[in-house]
């Protein structure tokens, strides 16, 4: 899977030149998922901390300690909306194991016979699930790699086109809490999708991203700051970067802000908040922690879009699952990694 990543992304960085705007399908595909990724830019394939990654990064679904769930509701341009829901669980033993979904619906609207006369309306709509896993990689602490399958369906006027996807991503932190992130993924990377007779390939994209988390103390005791940039290069448009950047003044709130560069329309700026129940000394650790997160997006011209997502972390941590499989097999655990 890493090497698959690697070719990928220093494939579309040779490429002179990318095929343009509409010549892909499926392009719903290509809309950030997730209110704190979408608010950082979307760069968010060194970061990848959450059940957010099975889109951006499936590597770092490897490091999730809890079972996560988390569902987003985006109301994107007028008479569009798109969905996105996603679970993890995290094995004591064999990686995390993920699904996700997104669907993209359009409000029915009118149509027109090849002679330019009204012909009722129409609707259209789009879907992915997707099927991840991830472990970290045996010997090298830090390092994860992950990957998913997806299937694709797109529907126009009746009509139907079906596709199938591959997803692959490595990560690497320098700690758990703090410290350098370095992460690559390679996504779309499947079959054409065809209506009738005109077929287009699916939204390949690679990306090669860098993070830091540090700590804002003593200046602010409990604060901390992250910064995300990554590079992104994709088959239908020249590469671009992407940045954002987050504060936490205590760790149940952060502020953020994000740019894209190259956005079709508009100067890419994104925003949010995001807000997680309290735990230290409030609840128990096996308590099942509550995140709701919100996304701002300015699109020029098309105003602009909110993400909200809810999300819930529960069960019993891995780390304390896998040290009970320890204590039963004695023998052999120094031998497991994931």
């Amino acid at each position: 899977m890493a090497r698959a990543a690697l070719a990928a992304i220093l494939l579309l960085a040779a490429s002179p030149a990318a095929a343009g705007p509409g010549s892909t399908a499926a392009n719903f595909l290509k809309i950030g998922v997730g209110a704190r990724p979408v608010s950082l830019g979307e760069a968010y394939t060194a970061v990848a901390e959450d059940v957010n990654a099975v889109y951006y990064n499936p590597a770092g679904l490897a490091f999730l300690e809890r079972q996560e769930v988390t569902l987003m509701h985006n109301k994107f341009f007028k008479g569009v909306s798109q969905q996105w829901g996603g679970y993890a669980f995290p094995s004591a033993k064999f990686g995390t194991f993920a699904g996700a979904f997104t669907m993209l619906s359009v409000e029915a609207f009118d149509s027109y016979t090849a002679q330019d006369q009204p012909n009722g309306k129409v609707g259209a709509s789009d879907f992915a699930g997707a099927a991840a896993w991830a472990f970290e990689f045996p010997g090298i602490d830090g390092l994860a790699l992950g990957g998913s399958f997806k299937f694709i369906n797109s529907r126009l006027a009746g009509y139907s086109a079906d596709s199938a996807a591959i997803d692959a991503g490595l990560l690497y932190r320098q700690d758990e809490a703090t410290g350098w992130r370095l992460g690559a993924s390679v996504r779309n990377v499947g079959t054409e999708v065809r209506f009738i007779s005109e077929a287009f390939p699916l939204p390949l994209t690679g990306t090669v991203g860098l993070s830091y988390r540090g700590s804002a103390a003593p200046l602010w005791t409990d604060a901390s700051w992250m910064f995300t940039a990554e590079a992104v290069g994709t088959n239908d448009r020249n590469p671009y970067a992407a940045f954002g950047t987050e504060f936490r003044p205590v760790d149940e709130f952060g502020i953020r802000i994000g740019w894209r560069q190259n956005q079709d329309t508009g100067l890419g700026l994104a925003a949010g908040i995001g807000f997680r129940s309290l735990e230290k000394g409030f609840t128990s650790d096996r308590w099942p922690e509550i995140g709701l997160d919100y996304a701002f997006v300015e699109y020029g011209r098309l105003e602009h879009t909110h993400r909200v997502s809810l999300t819930l972390r529960f069960g019993t941590p891995k780390a304390e699952r896998r040290e009970g499989v320890d204590r039963r097999a004695p023998k052999f655990h120094h031998l497991i990694r994931y």
